[in-house]
């Protein structure tokens, strides 16, 4: 895009976005550690202002940081996506959500520098229970999570994949049900 389109562009968005811009002066330390999983660029308010306005799902994510009785009031002027759901407690520093449409996130706990992709589900078993995710651990497309279990720091859940066991750390697991395949860099085959 021609530089000064998109500088039109942003800054006319700058304006529907001033509630934002403080809530993210108040808040820079936590949403800098999500804004550089974003962009190349280094964290400021512009940056956040050029992310928000492309990326429905930082939004998502920056609502959730502000919690839902502060992000009521403004979500109306940049409307999250719609589809990814995040019902949970706590999620740490930098997390990276990727075209997350279809997604529900309902984990007791996520850990720091989580990355997901789209139509991931994290949610409760038929007892309610629900994962713990720990840090450094990525979710690609169509994965399934669910129950009173641990995933590991470090961990990959590997493309459509079915977790309802406790992954350890520094694993890739793929499959359904999952199985092992990356045990701290070496390539194995155990089962979960």
């Amino acid at each position: 895009m021609n530089p000064y389109t998109q500088f039109a562009i942003l800054s006319a968005s700058t304006l529907r976005m001033v509630p934002h811009i403080f809530l993210y002066l108040l808040h820079k330390k936590t949403i800098d550690a999500d804004l550089e999983k974003y962009s190349v660029d280094k964290p400021c308010w512009w940056t956040f202002v050029k992310v928000a306005t492309r990326q429905r799902v930082f939004r998502n994510l920056f609502y959730y940081r502000m919690g839902e009785y502060v992000s009521v009031f403004i979500k109306w002027l940049l409307p999250p996506e719609p589809t990814l759901h995040i019902w949970c407690p706590m999620i740490g520093e930098g997390a990276h959500f990727e075209h997350n449409y279809a997604t529900y996130l309902n984990a007791e706990s996520i850990g720091r520098n989580f990355y997901c992709l789209q139509n991931v589900t994290i949610g409760n078993n038929s007892r309610g229970q629900r994962p713990t995710i720990g840090d450094h651990v990525s979710i690609y497309t169509g994965a399934t999570v669910f129950g009173n279990i641990r995933v590991g720091d470090n961990a990959t859940i590997g493309a459509g994949s079915v977790v309802f066991k406790d992954v350890p750390d520094n694993c890739t697991v793929v499959g359904n049900p999952a199985v092992i395949v990356r045990k701290n860099g070496e390539k194995v085959r155990i089962e979960l």
